[in-house]
């Protein structure tokens, strides 16, 4: 594989010791260059691309909140346009049209829906989804914390309410969020961000139990049904863990998550077709504090915030990342996208 590029969102000020958006390079070796800094921004935590164009979106985890676009030139990102968001937005995904941008408002518990132009530049006013609801768990869930969207094979927009504990189903109609239907989690649980695997199954992981639930979806993914429920981690159950992210190998025959605390990512078997989980390995995640991770084919690149760098992983063929070469530096790096 040859040369390839990525972005790096991080914590800025009182957050983490960042400045703003990171473009580092990829050798064919697998090595990663020295970080550049692409764009001023405060704490750019959570990227994502334009699947058709050259424009890439960063939210502003700050107050105010807001999500910032951005055209890519030359490594570097030249702001093209923002709207503002709700209380701390920390996750952002794209429709597979390219049509909207959705953003997870954690303060404010908000999901919003940003038109999106053609060529990727905002459209118009986004579209809010009020959230509502709360959990057992007093210090994180005395009120909705949306935390993470994902989009289903039909269309429907999938975001997972850490503090009330839901998975929330949303259609977009004449560019408004219409709510399709709720999936109540176990109480306590804290779901925090989704895949959808290609065969159709759903697969959450939970921050506050350290699970990750697997959904079957009912009537076009307006309702959602619990299946399967495993750890998040292949070590002993009551060990410091908090899950940050999950993401879908190639193929879909495994799938992998972020634990924070542990500092490990987890390689776990995909089985019946998407239907279970089994966590068969624990890799230390090269720092401390993974958040997000990317998988590129055989290359895993995972952002260790507090520890302050991107490590980077063969994936081998019984699906275990394996360690390739020495961290690379990054400030307070949160997530890492392919540019």
């Amino acid at each position: 594989m040859g040369e390839r590029a990525f972005w790096v969102g991080t914590y800025t000020g009182e957050a983490g010791g960042g400045a703003g958006v990171y473009r580092v390079l990829r050798r064919p070796g697998g090595a990663l260059e020295a970080p550049a800094l692409a764009a001023e921004a405060a704490s750019p935590s959570y990227l994502a691309a334009h699947p058709g164009t050259n424009v890439v979106y960063a939210v502003r985890e700050e107050d105010p909140g807001a999500v910032l676009a951005y055209e890519t030139a030359d490594g570097r990102l030249r702001e093209i346009g923002r709207r503002e968001a709700g209380a701390l937005p920390c996750h952002l995904s794209v429709t597979p049209s390219g049509g909207h941008l959705i953003v997870s408002d954690y303060g404010s518990g908000t999901v919003r829906a940003v038109p999106l132009r053609p060529g990727g530049g905002f459209a118009g006013d986004p579209d809010a989804a009020e959230g509502h609801g709360s959990g057992p768990r007093a210090d994180r869930q005395e009120g909705p914390h949306a935390h993470g969207s994902a989009h289903a094979p039909d269309g429907t927009v999938l975001t997972a309410d850490l503090g009330a504990d839901l998975v929330r189903s949303f259609r977009i109609e004449r560019g408004a969020l219409r709510l399709a239907g709720e999936t109540p989690l176990p109480a306590g649980c804290g779901p925090r961000h989704l895949a959808v695997h290609p065969g159709g199954h759903v697969h959450v992981v939970t921050e506050l139990a350290a699970t990750v639930i697997v959904l079957r979806p009912l009537d076009g993914y307006s309702g959602l049904e619990i299946v399967a429920e495993s750890p998040a981690t292949a070590g002993p159950a009551g060990a410091p863990a908090q899950p940050a992210a999950i993401k879908l190998g190639a193929g879909g025959g495994y799938a992998y998550t972020s634990t924070r605390g542990a500092d490990v990512v987890t390689a776990h078997r995909v089985l019946d077709g998407g239907a279970a989980l089994e966590p068969v390995a624990d890799v230390p995640s090269g720092g401390a504090w993974p958040r997000d991770l990317h998988v590129d084919g055989e290359w895993m690149h995972v952002a260790n915030e507090r520890g302050g760098t991107i490590a980077t992983f063969r994936i081998g063929a019984d699906g275990v990342p394996v360690p390739a070469g020495t961290p690379l530096r990054v400030p307070s790096p949160a997530c890492v996208i392919p540019a």
